[in-house]
């Protein structure tokens, strides 16, 4: 005889963009219990300790989700919508057409364009809005956090973080245990407290550090001017209605309509080159404060990338250039460049623009340059247009002496 799943004693309605792991910390706290407990009871848990698979941030099993939602009385609809899945569409890392694999791990691990096993946070939202319920137990942890592109809270008009400012660990950072929750057998913390380990290493037990995100928090922007953070946010603005917008589909990429799954592809790729090739596309910044942002930046991963390749064996230097930056001025700083080319609506003109950062990515080492350019998956045919070049140096130093040098 099969038993039906038991209802909790009590609900709990999802907040607007509310992600999985941050639904179970909420409904844990108001149930008075462990979230490794929940995630065992609404069945989305046969793991040890109640750990959270960290594929069900993408998306939970069809008969997963039918008993999670049976016995949290919510809908099929608000379970889907605790899921990154539904981004996909538009956000291309995230879209398994994009993947040499038609699995969803394929999505999950060597996938720095999504935050799997961490997370930014805006502390205003984890705050609450001023209702009961979330005065009680806080507000959401969005899924778009989970998004390298989101770096800003336009409500509040902040920077997201994302490190804890008593620890300095990644927040919700999971590499250790593979779930989606840190220390899931813990019932004792608030959804807005810091779940990193505060002990020791070697201690058996250590104590959470506990620290509370969602209080006030100096900004550690540093000294950022109102014109480069207003041109952030605009940014921030554009990036965020792309992702949401219900009735808009479609975009343009060097003046050539695309999907905004390729749009979001586009930006991946030329955020790669501007890094591989800078200084060179420093001229493009918004402002000198952003310049000067990237500058610093960009110095870190021409280290990693000269570190990588003084290695033996097999060393992956590219990923130096291909990672996401964690910090959020960073992130929008090189955003706005590669939202600047991808706005030129003539190829010849954009080829021109492009060709300085190629030609700079291939003397810095041409397999990379062909790789990060080449080899990405999912770019419109409008930007492979425009970064094609000849391999062979020689013709590309021939084309430079012709006339297609660096232009500003």
């Amino acid at each position: 005889m099969v038993t039906e799943p038991r209802q909790l004693p009590r609900g709990l309605a999802p907040l607007a963009d509310e992600s999985l792991p941050g639904y179970v910390l909420r409904l844990a706290h108001r149930l008075g219990t462990a979230p490794g407990d929940i995630a065992t009871r609404t069945g989305l848990s046969q793991r040890p300790a109640g750990l959270l698979p960290l594929g069900f941030l993408h998306a939970v099993g069809a008969d997963t989700a039918q008993v999670f939602a049976q016995v949290t009385r919510l809908t099929p609809d608000e379970v889907s919508g605790l899921g990154l899945a539904s981004l996909s569409p538009r956000y291309g890392p995230l879209d398994l057409t994009h993947t040499s694999a038609k699995v969803t791990r394929s999505v999950i691990n060597n996938n720095p364009w999504a935050y799997f096993r961490s997370t930014r946070y805006c502390p205003h939202c984890l705050a609450g809005d001023g209702s009961e319920i979330q005065q009680r137990h806080g507000g959401p942890w969005q899924r778009l956090w989970r998004l390298p592109v989101v770096f800003a809270c336009l409500k509040h008009r902040c920077f997201l973080r994302h490190r804890c400012p008593a620890c300095d660990q990644l927040v919700q950072f999971t590499a250790r245990t593979r779930s989606l929750i840190p220390r899931p057998g813990d019932g004792s913390l608030h959804p807005a407290q810091c779940r990193s380990n505060a002990g020791s290493a070697r201690s058996a037990q250590p104590p959470a550090c506990g620290y509370s995100l969602d209080g006030p928090l100096p900004d550690r922007s540093g000294p950022l001017d109102d014109q480069s953070r207003d041109e952030l946010l605009r940014v921030q603005r554009r990036l965020v209605t792309l992702l949401t917008a219900p009735d808009r589909d479609t975009t343009h990429s060097i003046g050539t309509p695309v999907s905004i799954s390729h749009y979001f592809m586009d930006l991946r790729t030329l955020m790669v080159l501007i890094f591989a090739s800078w200084p060179t596309g420093r001229t493009y910044a918004a402002t000198l404060s952003l310049a000067s942002a990237l500058d610093t930046e960009a110095e870190r991963r021409h280290k990693a990338y000269r570190d990588l390749q003084a290695k033996p064996g097999k060393r992956h230097h590219s990923r130096a250039y291909s990672a996401p930056p964690d910090d959020a001025v960073v992130t929008g700083a090189v955003l706005g460049i590669a939202e600047t080319l991808l706005g030129i609506q003539n190829h010849d003109a954009a080829t021109k623009r492009l060709f300085p950062l190629v030609f700079q990515s291939i003397n810095r080492d041409p397999a990379a340059s062909y790789y990060l350019r080449a080899m990405r998956r999912g770019t419109s045919s409008a930007l492979q247009a425009a970064l094609h070049v000849d391999r062979r140096k020689g013709s590309l130093r021939a084309h430079a002496r012709a006339g297609g040098s660096r232009t500003t």
